[in-house]
């Protein structure tokens, strides 16, 4: 009997140093009834027949050797739970609307593959500026109903960027377009612009989310506008009672249906990829005009990746004046940020050097290199418009011969005409403009000819597809084919032959033309 004691008193002392050393961090430290986990906690040994336990679970061996355990390795948290945790737009019952959405993106799980892998870059941000606003976290799916969480989309009413801000939406809340840069594209100002936008239509719609957000894809004026005729009706003025356009209609039933399916992937056999919560990209600011084609080589961020983080420049350098941030990897700024405190800012930008001739003036100068004349002052520290005999000036590029591609700049490529081939396509696939291509070979006509020889500035080899966005465009009242071909940097020849058209056919108000565009350049 006693050996039996004994043996019982030895399996519990084995199991309790088997607990200790697989979950004591698990144990209550505060607690009246856990002296040995206290005393392990405290540093204290702990004996169990011969063997030694230390708090963190390592073994003292006879020989006074530690036997560690492997820790298991930390798991970041996941952003999905984040979101979950934050929403506050579903409800529990499901409208027949949400449900059919909700089997759509079911059916199509390439779809919800392709919209979460473009969300990655960008979605951690944005969860990040909604809870500070203290938005529901649903939100963070908008981008996926607008834009696909493409920075580059471009829609037939000219709505721009992840948040589709059209012209005077975005010049009503700040975000600046000019022929440098447009803030629809910038990730971070059309965030917080969106944010703001989202909070004054949800306090104009007495806080009621579903018609704000109705508001948000067309129009305020609309959505009131239908309020109005309910009310006047004796009807039902809420989201699912009022009349509005189809596309309204099943806006709000998209975004419903996504955070649905984010509420409980499980449920539904979806297979969400993981996401950290935590920032995917790190923001440097820019003090002075900076060439984007040195921050992609001395970073060594992809070219295609920097573009998707950085859309909202249209040129391959920053503007000439003011405050600019560059979003990079995380990781990846370090070197960017030496060179920014070690070199002179005007070594920042890729420049000619001109030699002044009698006659010239500074104005004359600044035209012929189609810079802007207090561009080339600020350049050359110079305080009036006064020039000498052989005096040399810096002349900055404009930047509106490249793009921020990260492939390395040849000069002066010779390119000979093939079959099938249009400006258009040459200035795609060189990374151009068509306006440059003109210019550079004295061309007065889009008309090319088999074997032709081109020269092509600042060649960068294969076309950057990841630019190009297939436009669905409705023709206005006065548009003719040489002014969207303006609009657009595009060729006559291309848009005939991409919509099966005569270039002397006339176009109708509201015909459809499908048009390919380079999304930096529009």
């Amino acid at each position: 009997m006693q050996s039996e004691h004994k043996l019982i008193a030895l399996s519990l002392k084995l199991m309790f140093a088997s607990l200790l050393l697989g979950g004591c961090a698990l144990a209550p430290t505060d607690s009246a009834d856990q002296p040995l986990a206290e005393d392990a906690l405290n540093g204290n040994l702990i004996e169990a027949e011969g063997a030694l336990f230390n708090a963190d679970g390592s073994i003292i061996g006879a020989d006074g050797s530690v036997a560690v355990t492997e820790a298991a390795p930390i798991k970041k948290h996941d952003l999905w739970q984040r979101i979950r945790s934050g929403h506050d737009l579903t409800p529990k019952v499901l409208p027949a609307s949400v449900l059919k959405q909700r089997d759509w993106y079911l059916r199509n799980p390439s779809y919800l593959a392709t919209v979460f892998n473009r969300a990655e870059p960008f979605i951690f941000y944005v969860t990040d500026e909604l809870e500070k606003a203290g938005l529901p976290l649903e939100l963070a799916l908008l981008p996926i109903v607008e834009s696909t969480y493409d920075p580059l989309a471009y829609s037939h009413s000219h709505a721009v960027g992840l948040w589709q801000f059209i012209p005077s939406t975005a010049k009503a809340f700040g975000l600046r377009r000019d022929r440098w840069y447009d803030g629809r594209r910038d990730v971070i100002y059309s965030t917080q612009a969106a944010v703001r936008y989202l909070q004054y239509l949800h306090k104009r719609f007495d806080n009621d989310w579903l018609l704000a957000l109705a508001a948000y894809n067309s129009g305020e004026g609309n959505v009131r506008k239908s309020i109005r005729r309910n009310i006047k009706l004796g009807k039902k003025a809420d989201f699912w009672s009022i009349k509005l356009p189809r596309e309204t209609r099943n806006y709000v039933p998209q975004l419903l249906a996504l955070a649905t399916l984010i509420e409980d992937p499980e449920k539904y056999s979806i297979e969400l990829p993981f996401i950290a919560d935590e920032p995917y990209f790190e923001v440097v600011e820019i003090e002075s005009q900076m060439d984007l084609n040195k921050v992609i080589e001395i970073t060594g961020v992809e070219g295609t990746a920097f573009t998707r983080l950085n859309p909202a420049y249209r040129r391959s350098i920053t503007p000439p004046k003011g405050k600019h941030s560059l979003l990079l990897p995380m990781g990846t700024a370090e070197p960017l940020r030496q060179l920014l405190a070690t070199t002179d800012p005007k070594t920042w930008v890729p420049h000619t050097e001109y030699l002044v001739m009698s006659g010239d003036s500074l104005s004359q100068i600044a035209q012929r290199f189609r810079v802007p004349t207090q561009w080339l002052k600020s350049r050359n520290s110079l305080s009036s418009d006064r020039l000498k005999i052989g005096q040399v000036l810096l002349i900055p590029h404009s930047g509106d011969t490249a793009t921020t591609s990260g492939t390395a700049v040849a000069k002066n490529a010779q390119y000979s005409v093939r079959r099938g081939d249009s400006l258009s396509s040459i200035a795609s696939q060189y990374k151009t403009s068509i306006a440059d291509i003109r210019r550079v070979n004295g061309l007065k006509t889009d008309v090319l000819q088999i074997g032709q020889q081109l020269r092509v500035n600042n060649s960068a080899g294969k076309a950057v597809l990841e630019n190009l966005r297939k436009l669905s465009y409705k023709v206005r009242r006065g548009d003719s084919l040489y002014l969207i071909a303006e609009k657009f940097d595009l060729t006559i020849r291309d848009i005939t032959r991409w919509n099966k058209i005569s270039r002397n056919e006339f176009l109708q108000p509201g015909q459809r033309l499908t048009l390919f565009i380079n999304a930096l350049r529009v």
